[in-house]
């Protein structure tokens, strides 16, 4: 259940609570859906500490002298549930972006090592032995690539799929500062 004070479409209309009624057996809840409540409590520390203590509801609530901006809205929810019931949405394209950001440092590493050594022109085995450490120290380089490339398409295809699901950039900001409020640590 979801509760306002203001007029309005819910979606984008601040909320003043959000409350997760538990059935009898304490496993499944009822929003304005139902599901297991086992994936919430694991993410949210406030439902983690009502749960403990064996109440019939967990409620998400902004005190009602704070500021509009701590409140969080019915759509901010519903992307948290869709979040808490499928994270790899959001988690593939962040964990794509970490490798290519860590492919890229190792990229930058691998040129500056490759680019450093002098090439020797005299003497006829030395050159060759250059030539062919140069090549060697090339093919760490071409996979690098190659991976940054694969890793390029698959964040594309990952980032296509958070914004089918509701995610983006305006969205997450949202939903990172609903983490902040209500414990939901893995979400940050």
């Amino acid at each position: 259940m979801c509760g306002s004070k203001y007029e309005g479409k819910t979606t984008i209309t601040p909320i003043d609570y959000a409350a997760f009624h538990l059935s009898p057996e304490r496993s499944r809840f009822e929003l304005f859906a139902s599901g297991l409540v086992k994936p919430f409590v694991t993410h949210l520390k406030l439902a983690e500490e009502q749960f403990a203590l064996a109440l019939q509801s967990i409620r998400l609530e902004i005190e009602s002298h704070k500021n509009v901006e701590t409140r969080f809205t019915k759509g901010t929810l519903e992307r948290f549930v869709r979040f808490v019931s499928t994270p790899e949405v959001l988690e593939l394209a962040s964990t794509y972006d970490d490798e290519m950001s860590q492919l890229e440092t190792a990229r930058k590493i691998c040129s500056q090592g490759s680019s450093d050594q002098p090439s020797s022109t005299t003497g006829g085995n030395r050159s060759t032995s250059t030539t062919g450490d140069d090549e060697t120290k090339k093919e760490p380089l071409r996979a690098i690539d190659v991976r940054l490339e694969t890793l390029k398409q698959d964040l594309a295809t990952a980032c296509g799929r958070a914004t089918a699901a509701g995610f983006n950039h305006d969205t997450v900001s949202d939903l990172q500062l609903f983490a902040v409020r209500f414990g939901a640590t893995h979400l940050k």
